[in-house]
């Protein structure tokens, strides 16, 4: 399973109990609405985790250092092409089939333009393949951490459209995302030693538009697969649930990336991937206008990826997969002459423990993996298709799972931040300092615990979990009084649990 990412040195695991250092919100999410319905704006709010982060923290969900002006549009004064072309492109929905990468979040760090260029070339390798189902998973971590993006101040789109044709990027087991996470940037040098040979590249790229506004282009690229753009980010989008989205009201917030996957000219607007999960928009995607004054579609980017011969899935294990005994290998090829697969199990040192083999018949390929031959811990999958004479004809990308076939000795243990007594009372944002250790693998989850004055039991949780973190509590969400705290940390498998709770703390609001 792909995970989206989940923040916990801040503010994305526990949203409802938030907000900005002031005790206010972004929007008034009532208030907006009244306004948009008024206007009839086309589009309608929700209150979400972005509401509730203190302007600081929001600059770093918007990373373009180019931000596009605002103040000054520049339209082509030539009459726009009159194209053939269908009314609705939707890659979500192409002939059937869903060819776009799922939603996930940057989390707090200013990497949109890694996942920006990551969504759109993981999509384009699902079009050039004709094989949606293959899911291609890419490393945004590397190609920000290699590219010269950092989580304070950004990137930009076109430096990510060079690496990719440079150097290309290797899949995301060869450096997970970990930014979103620690708000920390992540060295490159911590990328696989097989990155080179792991990278897939685009051939060229290409701009439709280059800050100039021309819908015709850009629905004309938009035929070939999604673009990567650029737009400005005001307080209203923040908070965009449904409909399709014109600047309303508040302030200019920041420069953000996202990929557009298709338009609508039934509505006038483009569909765009975000990547700032699930709970934004209409499950991280949305409509946009085609006249908002974004600057959405006015700058893009479009990646070239020739058609291939065939493409090979692994449909489990997949990213993050926590297995014990024995457990299902799956994997499709669509190599005509490739029904023969060759599986490999790598060790996190890059050796080869474990080969097996199967014959694709029908849709998918089955094997099984016996996971007590291997020690505990980390490994990575692969799967090559072989003709009849054993040649390889293509190899997939990696998959990273753990194996636990002991069960784990777990801790967790919290205290308060730096700079915070919890014996005194606590007021405003505060922060608890989580420790977290295991005698195998990591911990799959992570859970906060708060049990409020009348006895209710609100429960966080995140799907990451680091041995050092910092979880934050915005109490001025709450009323005050005195609330018991814990922490939850889980490891489970597909057969095994195993769970371990850190003491209890009472902590006593008053705002």
């Amino acid at each position: 399973m792909r995970i989206g990412f989940i923040t916990l040195v801040c503010f994305l695991s526990f949203p409802r109990l938030m907000a900005s250092a002031s005790g206010l919100v972004i929007n008034d999410i009532q208030v907006l609405n009244q306004k948009l319905q008024k206007l009839d704006a086309g589009w309608y709010a929700n209150d979400n985790w972005l509401n509730h982060l203190p302007h600081q923290d929001l600059k770093k969900m918007m990373g373009l250092r180019d931000t596009p002006p605002t103040d000054v549009e520049f339209t082509s004064a030539t009459p726009p092409k009159v194209l053939s072309l269908p009314a609705v492109i939707d890659w979500r929905n192409y002939r059937g089939q869903n060819w776009v990468s799922p939603i996930l979040n940057q989390g707090n760090c200013g990497s949109c333009v890694a996942f920006a260029a990551v969504g759109v070339m993981e999509t384009q390798l699902n079009i050039a393949s004709l094989f949606p189902q293959m899911n291609a998973r890419l490393s945004p971590q590397n190609l920000f951490s290699c590219g010269g993006g950092a989580c304070d101040y950004g990137w930009y789109p076109g430096s990510a459209a060079e690496r990719l044709m440079t150097d290309g990027i290797p899949d995301e087991a060869c450096l997970p995302y970990t930014s979103g996470a620690t708000g920390a940037d992540v060295a490159c040098e911590e990328t696989c030693r097989d990155t080179a040979r792991r990278s897939r590249k685009i051939v060229n790229y290409a701009s439709p538009t280059r800050s100039l506004t021309n819908i015709s282009e850009v629905k004309n690229a938009l035929q070939r697969g999604p673009l990567m753009t650029t737009l400005t980010v005001y307080a209203d989008f923040m908070s965009y649930a449904g409909g399709v989205y014109k600047h309303t009201t508040g302030d200019m917030m920041g420069g953000h990336a996202v990929s557009i996957v298709g338009y609508d000219d039934v509505t006038q607007s483009y569909i765009i991937r975000n990547s700032w999960g699930e709970e934004w928009g209409e499950k991280g995607f949305a409509h946009v206008a085609y006249s908002d004054t974004s600057g959405i579609g006015r700058s893009t980017w479009g990646f070239e990826i020739p058609p291939v011969a065939g493409a090979i899935a692994v449909m489990s294990p997949r990213d993050y997969s926590y297995i014990s005994g024995a457990f299902e290998i799956s994997v499709q090829s669509t190599f005509e002459q490739g029904r023969n697969l060759a599986l490999k199990v790598y060790s996190i040192d890059g050796k080869i423990v474990w080969n097996g083999s199967c014959l694709q018949q029908g849709s998918v390929c089955k094997s099984s993996f016996a996971s007590e031959s291997v020690a505990d811990g980390r490994y990575e999958f692969e799967a090559e298709a072989l003709n009849d004479k054993g040649e390889v004809l293509g190899i997939s990308g990696r998959q990273f799972f753990y194996v636990a076939n002991k069960k784990p000795d777990l801790k967790v243990s919290f205290t308060g931040g730096p700079g915070l007594d919890l014996d005194k009372e606590v007021n405003g944002r505060i922060e608890f300092a989580v420790t977290s250790s295991t005698s195998s693998v990591p911990m799959n989850s992570l859970q906060f615990y708060v049990r409020s004055p009348s006895g209710k039991v609100t429960v966080r949780t995140a799907q990451l979990v680091l041995p050092s973190m910092l979880v934050g509590w915005r109490t001025k969400l709450v009323e005050n009084g005195s609330y018991e705290v814990w922490f939850v940390g889980q490891m489970k498998t597909n057969r095994l649990e195993a769970k371990v709770e850190s003491s209890h703390r009472v902590v006593r609001v008053k705002n």
